[in-house]
This record gives structure tokens, C-alpha cells and sequence, in this order.
């Protein structure tokens, strides 16, 4: 357009050179030397006007939202990228532990029956002492226990801290009949009926019992602010002078302990939850402690304090019922002497797991053989066939594809292969689930890889 000559009627003849408004003005050098800016449609031969360029048209992407299974089943498939299932598919992805399971149940059975029990799982890295921890919680929840769960940790929560652990168990009670967390909905909701308060007073053998205190304190008073920090504290809070004002006439402020020989509180305090539980119409108190492994990394002198906290909580879900730790082995608090359990009215389970190590705890010294549960590769190909066919549901509901026959026979090939690869050493069973996710990742994202080359590959890598 530019350099084009044209004719004005009033001008003459012209060059143009510039545009202007998309090309509707234009400036034009005129064979007489003079320059003007006029627009288009006064040159001959240019009475329609300019057209406008469209404007570029842009695709909006499908803002469609996923489907709330689909963006489920994604969220569960990320999971179980990382070996874990999620708590809420615990049960349907759990390969194995038919035995395991069986025994702990039971042992939730003889809790509510007897008074307690007791167990240990001892396994590997990646072996599932986490998953039958979540197992156990719910198999517990299901049977109206109460659950209270910690992980420990050698830096934030090391297993010589029994206070520390005591707390964390309380902040993260559940329940079956509730969302809730923590001891407040027991304390609140049926701790204050006054034939709960009277009949925990009667069972209690402790001359100043911090829970019977506190229930007492808490009927006391309806200061919210009060009943706040008195919860607050049963639950490893610190005590404030508020509190004060809710002590009970003539009776004298219970100490949690949190250091010295505190063990042996401890243990009873949980026994004492455990029969108000039972008080207020529940199974009992379900206590599982995961990654107790750390022990064996504690300093030489920390693993005392931390085996009398283990030994403490065994002896109070078992007591009588064993004849490897006695009471007397548990030291008293240098302040003040406690029973180390209720003995009467309680219902106490206790569940914690060890890895394999040099310097692990004691548990022979504690527990009967029946007691230590060993996680060992013993899955059969059926086990996890059972598994990679709920995995492949997961997965391709996750990704929108029907699954055909080449992912029906790596299921099938695949379950053969990964049972041998744990019995040879290979597979843990969290490498198990990654690798699961990993072979169907493969059968969608190359419809062209080959499945006898797959199968061949995995069988190379497992013997």
C-alpha cells in the first residue's frame, strides 16, 4: 500500500507514504510538493471502506470441571505412587495381613472383654507397619473404640518423652460416632454426667487422680474459659492460674509429670481414659503408636526412660495377664506414688511397631511370641492379583480409558512376578504398590509397548 500512487479530484496525483486508522487516513506526497493527510475514500476508485483485520480468535480451553470420582481416583493414584494408600481406601487396598489382622481383631475382643491387651509388629522399611496401624484404628473405630494414634519422630517426638507422647495421643483421639478430635467431646459430653464422674471416682485407685480431678473441676464451673484450660491441660497443657477458680473445695492440684519417672503416670492416666470410655458406653481406648524404630537411634542413656514408657503401657493394658513385667519394675514418679493402672473398669489396647534393628527394644522381655507380630514377604500371587486388579480399576478410572485385554494380562503376569520379586529380597511392599501404578502407567501412556516385552522385562528384573 505504501508507494502506491493515486489521484485526489482537488490535489492531483500523489504518492502515499504513511497510514493512518487502520488504513482509512492516508498521507500522501502530491507531484506538487505538498503533503496532506486525507482520508481513503476521496481518491478515486476508493469509495469502500477499509476492512478491519478480525481480530485473532483464541480457543478457551474446556473449563469443564473433573468428575468428583475421577478427580478421587487421581488424588489415590498419586497415593499410591509413593507405595501408601490412603486412609480411607486402607481396607480395599490392603495386600495380605488376613492373619495379622485376625489376631489383632482378636485381641481388640479380649481389650473389651478382660481389661487390655497388647502387641508389637516388627517388619522392614516399606514392609506396611504404618498401614496396619491405619488398619488397626479402623478395625477399631468399627468395634465403638475409642483410637488414639502417634507417629514417633527422634527429633519432634522421641520415645523417651512420655508426656510429649502422652499429649499427642490425647490431641488426636478419635471417635466412632463423631468428626471431633481430642479429649474434649469425652470430657464434656459424658464425663460431666454425674453417674459417670461418681463411678470413675469409685474405680480409681489413686489417692489424687489428675482425671477425676479435672471432672470435678470442669462440673464446677460454667466459665467456658475455665473448662477451656482444664481440658486443655488434661491434655498436656501447661496449667494457668484461671484454673484455680474450678479446684474442687479441699482438694489439692494433681501434677502431670513431665519429667523424671513419669512413665508410670502415664500408663495409668491411659488406663484411666480407657474406663471412662467404657463409662460413657464406648469399647475401650485403642492406643497405636507407629515408628517406634527410633528407640534404636536414642543415646545410650535415653533408651531407659524409653522402655519403661513401653513396658509401663504394657503392663497397664496386660497386668496380671503376663508375668514378665511386675509392677514393682516401674519406677514412681520421686513426688508422688501412682498405681500403674485402673485395674477395674478398663479396656486398654495397645499396638506399636519396630523395624528390624541391632539395637531395637526389648520386646521378649515384655511380650509372649504370640505377641510380636512379624511382617515377612509371605504374599502369594493371589494376594496380589486381588490388588492389581483394584489398582487397575483406580487407574483407569482416573484417566478415563476402559481397560482392555493388554492390561488384563499384565494383571495377571504381573502378580506372579511381584510375588517372587518379595520373596527374593527385591520388593517391599510399598515398592510393590509403586510398581503396580508404574506398569499400568506404561500399558497408557504407549498403547504400542509390547506385553509379553513388559512381562519379560519385570520377570528379568525380579529373579
Amino acid at each position: 500500500m505504501i508507494g502506491e500512487l493515486v489521484h485526489h479530484p482537488q490535489f492531483g496525483s500523489g504518492q502515499i507514504v504513511a497510514l493512518y486508522r487502520n488504513g482509512n487516513d492516508w498521507l500522501v506526497r502530491f507531484d506538487s510538493g505538498l503533503r496532506f493527510r486525507r482520508p481513503r475514500h476521496e481518491f478515486s476508485g476508493q469509495n469502500e471502506p477499509v476492512m478491519k483485520e478480525p481480530a485473532p480468535i483464541f480457543i478457551v480451553p474446556d473449563s469443564t470441571p473433573m468428575p468428583q470420582n475421577q478427580f478421587e481416583a487421581r488424588q489415590l493414584i498419586e497415593a499410591l505412587r509413593t507405595g501408601i494408600a490412603p486412609a480411607q481406601h486402607v481396607r480395599d487396598l490392603t495386600i495380605g495381613l488376613k492373619t495379622e489382622r485376625k489376631t489383632l481383631v482378636a485381641g481388640l475382643n479380649k481389650a473389651h472383654q478382660t481389661g487390655g491387651s497388647a502387641f508389637a509388629v516388627v517388619g522392614e522399611y516399606g514392609f506396611g507397619k504404618s498401614h496396619i496401624v491405619e488398619l488397626t484404628a479402623q478395625d477399631a473405630l468399627s468395634r465403638n473404640f475409642l483410637v488414639a494414634t502417634t507417629s514417633l519422630d527422634l527429633q519432634e517426638l522421641p520415645p523417651h518423652r512420655s508426656f510429649d507422647i502422652y499429649s499427642s495421643l490425647m490431641q488426636t483421639l478419635r471417635y466412632p460416632d463423631t468428626d471431633e478430635r481430642g479429649l474434649t467431646p469425652l470430657l464434656t459430653q459424658h464425663g460431666l454426667k454425674p453417674e459417670v464422674r461418681e463411678k470413675l471416682a469409685t474405680l480409681s485407685p489413686a489417692e489424687l487422680d489428675p482425671l477425676v480431678v479435672a471432672l470435678e473441676a470442669l462440673n464446677n464451673t460454667s466459665s467456658s474459659r475455665q473448662r477451656k484450660r482444664w481440658q486443655e491441660w488434661l491434655m498436656g497443657g501447661r496449667r494457668v492460674a484461671t484454673m484455680n477458680k474450678a479446684m474442687p473445695r479441699g482438694s489439692k492440684f494433681p501434677s502431670i509429670y513431665k519429667v523424671g519417672n513419669n512413665a508410670r503416670q502415664i500408663a495409668y492416666l491411659l488406663s484411666g481414659v480407657s474406663a471412662l470410655a467404657r463409662l460413657a458406653n464406648y469399647s475401650g481406648l485403642c492406643v497405636l503408636i507407629d515408628e517406634a524404630e527410633s528407640y534404636s537411634l536414642l543415646r545410650p542413656y535415653q533408651r531407659p526412660k524409653a522402655g519403661q514408657f513401653f513396658s509401663a503401657v504394657i503392663y497397664a493394658a496386660l497386668r496380671e495377664q503376663q508375668n514378665r513385667i511386675t509392677a514393682d519394675s516401674l519406677p514412681q514418679h520421686r513426688w508422688r506414688a501412682y498405681p500403674p493402672a485402673y485395674g477395674q473398669g478398663q479396656s486398654l489396647f495397645f499396638l506399636f511397631t519396630v523395624t528390624h534393628s541391632d539395637n531395637r527394644m526389648p520386646l521378649e522381655e515384655w511380650l509372649d511370641a504370640e505377641q510380636i507380630l512379624l511382617l515377612e514377604p509371605h504374599h502369594t500371587p493371589q494376594e496380589i492379583g486381588q490388588f492389581l486388579e483394584k489398582a487397575l480399576h483406580y487407574h483407569a478410572l482416573a484417566y478415563g480409558y476402559e481397560p482392555a485385554d493388554r492390561q488384563r494380562q499384565v494383571r495377571r503376569g504381573a502378580a506372579e512376578e511381584l510375588a517372587l520379586g518379595m520373596r527374593n529380597g527385591r520388593l517391599s511392599i510399598r515398592s510393590t504398590v509403586r510398581l503396580a501404578v508404574e506398569l499400568y502407567d506404561l500399558l497408557h501412556l504407549h498403547p504400542d509397548y509390547d506385553v509379553a516385552t513388559l512381562l519379560a522385562e519385570l520377570r528379568e528384573q525380579m529373579r
